[in-house]
């Protein structure tokens, strides 16, 4: 007896040890969002629609889009990086929970930069879809574009090759370094056509266009617009650094917003961008709390604020006071 409870004592204690170790196995990295500028839209596995205020990692699927001024950068693994151009809307539909993998990258509108080293391959493929292409992603450096409205693809290619063809077509091109090639398709009722074959594959109509040099220098220009950018933002790190540092040699602790030991911010959380001044507590979501800046510098000892109290101390834009209390 006294051996089959050491036996079940230690078969409990080697379940518990497993669990514990599955339980602190790393969470997956990629696909993760690394860069961005302009504005960028994300809608998650929870199906709401934010705007990208930091870098994440993205988990189960996500839907991209970028303004018209606004580009985004995923990083799919250590070997490859997607970029979604702007004006574009991008779908990952799947990312494996335990891999991070995200099989199927669909380009629904605008241009996606895909880079690669051609000395690398990834630890899986990736299916580049659209309504007028699908193929799996060679490695090199290049830009796909649909354009819907019109029903044309095409691709440039920087570096590498590829072979490029309609959604299903037999006939396909092989595209070098130094090219582009695309795809003409066809409008009917201002819907891309196609001819329905058996199971119900689709191909769609038109042709695809004559392969011609790609002008080089789109990517000098594309790399010093870039070189400034980088700059812009390094400057601008270093003077809110600069910034950071001489609030706190004045003894401000505490940060977003700055304040001292023991003062208090009043912040509005879910205000709709539209709304400039007040806080609009009452509003579906939107409330305001007051926090206080503790020794450690931290925020601590949030309250919700009714709204008689939020009219008053709440605006926007965060308040930092004397507590009132």
């Amino acid at each position: 007896m006294f051996k089959k409870n050491l036996l079940n004592k230690m078969a409990l204690i080697g379940a518990l040890l497993m669990v514990s170790l599955l339980g602190q196995a790393e969470a997956p990295k990629y696909p993760a969002l690394r860069e961005w500028r302009g504005q960028v839209w994300l809608t998650g596995k929870d199906g709401k629609r934010l705007l990208v205020r930091g870098k994440q990692v993205l988990r189960e699927k996500a839907f991209l889009e970028t303004s018209l001024a606004g580009q985004v950068k995923v990083q799919l693994d250590a070997q490859r990086t997607l970029t979604l151009l702007e004006g574009g809307e991008l779908s990952i539909p799947v990312i494996s929970w335990e891999s991070g993998e995200a099989p199927v990258v669909m380009l629904k509108k605008g241009e996606l930069h895909w880079q690669q080293s051609l000395k690398t391959k990834g630890a899986y493929n990736v299916a580049l879809r659209s309504d007028l292409f699908e193929f799996i992603a060679p490695a090199g450096d290049y830009i796909l574009s649909i354009n819907p409205a019109k029903a044309f693809a095409s691709v440039k290619m920087y570096e590498g090759s590829m072979q490029f063809s309609a959604l299903n077509g037999e006939e396909s091109v092989l595209v070098k370094a130094g090219q582009q090639v695309g795809f003409q398709g066809v409008l009917e009722g201002g819907e891309i056509a196609y001819d329905v074959l058996l199971k119900g594959k689709k191909i769609p109509r038109g042709q695809l266009t004559a392969v011609t040099a790609v002008d080089m220098s789109e990517i000098q220009k594309a790399a010093d617009v870039e070189k400034k950018r980088l700059k812009k933002e390094a400057d601008r790190k270093l003077h809110d650094k600069a910034a950071l540092a001489k609030a706190k040699s004045e003894g401000y602790i505490c940060e977003a917003p700055l304040a001292k030991f023991n003062e208090c911010a009043w912040v509005c959380l879910n205000n709709p961008k539209k709304e400039k001044k007040s806080c609009l507590v009452g509003v579906a979501g939107v409330s305001c709390v007051r926090r206080r800046c503790n020794a450690n510098g931290e925020w601590a000892e949030e309250t919700v604020l009714d709204a008689e109290k939020a009219g008053t101390l709440c605006r926007a834009q965060p308040v930092v006071a004397p507590c009132d209390y």
